[in-house]
């Protein structure tokens, strides 16, 4: 998978990352930054996440990511 944008709320309690998947799908993951098992902030190795879409486009991965981020 290729990392294509990462993102924060606007409280910094979570964060995206939008991945272009190697079948050509993007993939949206939230991290809940306050969670019990510390989930990565930006930048750093992934842990635990909820998948919160897989799209076809990017810009429709980045509505689904934004909408679920408060953006």
């Amino acid at each position: 998978m290729f990392l294509v944008e990462e993102k924060m709320s606007p409280d910094g309690e979570r964060c995206a990352k939008i991945y272009m998947r190697t079948d050509g799908l993007f993939e949206g993951r939230i991290y809940t930054l306050q969670s019990a098992a510390g989930s990565p902030p930006l930048g750093q190795s992934d842990a635990e996440f909820e998948v919160s879409g897989v799209t076809e486009t990017l810009p429709r991965a980045q509505s689904i990511v934004y909408e679920d981020l408060g953006l």
